[in-house]
């Protein structure tokens, strides 16, 4: 059994008000919109992450309630991880490492430039910079979390 790994990149956001920390920014509406527009598409096509796991920052916390209304996840079961937001590739992929082998797809919402360069990381590939609310799937060849590394990703979409 293969493990599927789905990253998320959270919807645009506002970065008007600078009374607000980075982690309070919240979602314009055309971001909204466009996670809407990704989470359904992904639904179309029988997409069903049997785990979220989101960053802490509101940006990508409602990106990730967008998504679960959208894919019919519980949003009680999103965990909230405060490893993903300004933290390294490296430090993300130990997060990934420690999931339950009953688990078979993952999806995390987070950052940029960190969540494109996880993405490079794991798959090999050069992506350039992953957009808002784009989700860029891998799979992996491998019954355990614990035994995936670098570069032995295959990429199946990007969208």
């Amino acid at each position: 059994m293969s493990k599927t790994l789905y990253i998320v990149r959270h919807a645009k956001s506002s970065s008007e008000n600078t009374n607000l920390k980075d982690w309070e920014r919240p979602l314009l509406e055309i971001g909204i919109d466009r996670a809407n527009k990704i989470s359904k598409s992904l639904k179309k096509k029988n997409i069903h992450p049997h785990k979220i796991i989101s960053s802490h920052a509101l940006r990508a916390l409602n990106t990730a309630v967008l998504f679960s209304l959208n894919l019919d996840y519980p949003l009680n079961e999103i965990e909230i991880s405060h490893d993903i937001y300004g933290k390294k590739p490296e430090n993300i992929l130990g997060l990934i490492k420690k999931q339950s082998n009953a688990i078979s797809s993952l999806m995390i919402f987070g950052h940029n430039p960190v969540f494109t360069d996880l993405y490079n990381l794991l798959s090999g590939e050069k992506l350039i910079k992953l957009s808002t609310s784009a989700v860029a799937c891998i799979e992996f060849e491998s019954e355990n979390w614990s035994k995936i590394d670098a570069k032995e990703g295959n990429s199946i979409f990007i969208e």
